[in-house]
């Protein structure tokens, strides 16, 4: 075999026997964080409550945890790319016990040069975080909101659509479709389900499709730019929303 060959085999598993470490340690640090939230982790600040990752962890991150609320976390990866999205799980935060969020912009690159696309990038805080967190709790929520533009859409479907919820493929549960209807039923707007109303922005490459533990459920929400304006600027609609993922 080709010693070159060899030597970039050698690097490449290198490279992914760290990152692999990375997202362990980081997962046993924030097990003790849970515990004790005085243990702040290494590559973190703790401010207002909340983790605000340093420049020495290259995924970046800010982590919110409480102890009241529902077992669910809110989840917004693309803050800086998919307007008013923190916006509206911040307010979602209110009801679920977590916020998670990127400090780094979806196109920036890791010391191996892949990109820190939360959606997409298996070592982040943000994954790290959840897996430590299944570890508290029976069962939970993920909901990861992100953004689409209407005019970008392939499909009609994606044209008219206002929300598209899926669970990164086309089975959704029972638990899903009651949140598509209600949804439909409560905002009166147009919302589809993904593999039964609509099949693209179904989030089926997402990461957390495989990476979700166990006892949770990946719940993946698309809203258009329409959507999402009126919901940071309509509290009862906001409300209604929010009521519609958490009850």
């Amino acid at each position: 075999m080709n010693i070159k060959f060899i030597i970039i085999i050698m690097g490449l598993l290198v490279s992914a026997c760290q990152a692999e470490s990375n997202i362990s340690e980081l997962h046993t640090d924030f097990q003790q964080w849970l515990k004790n939230s005085e243990a702040v982790p290494s590559h973190f600040t703790l401010k207002d409550g909340g983790l605000y990752a340093k420049e020495s962890l290259d995924s970046g991150g800010e982590i919110h945890f409480k102890e009241t609320g529902y077992a669910c976390i809110a989840y917004a990866p693309h803050r800086f790319y998919d307007l008013h999205t923190l916006d509206i799980a911040r307010s979602l935060f209110n009801d679920c016990q977590v916020l998670l969020t990127n400090t780094k912009h979806r196109t920036s690159r890791d010391a191996n040069g892949v990109l820190i696309d939360f959606g997409k990038y298996k070592e982040s805080a943000a994954n790290a975080f959840i897996l430590a967190y299944a570890d508290t709790v029976e069962s939970f929520t993920i909901f990861q909101l992100h953004g689409f533009a209407k005019e970008k859409r392939k499909t009609n479907q994606g044209r008219k659509a206002d929300i598209i919820v899926s669970q990164g493929r086309e089975n959704a549960s029972l638990f899903t479709r009651n949140i598509t209807d209600c949804l439909n039923e409560k905002l009166n707007v147009t919302v589809m389900l993904y593999g039964r109303d609509i099949y693209e922005l179904g989030g089926t490459k997402n990461i957390l499709t495989t990476l979700a533990p166990s006892n949770s459920q990946f719940i993946h929400i698309e809203l258009s730019r329409e959507i999402r304006e009126k919901l940071i600027t309509d509290n009862h609609l906001l409300k209604l929303f929010k009521q519609c993922l958490t009850s």
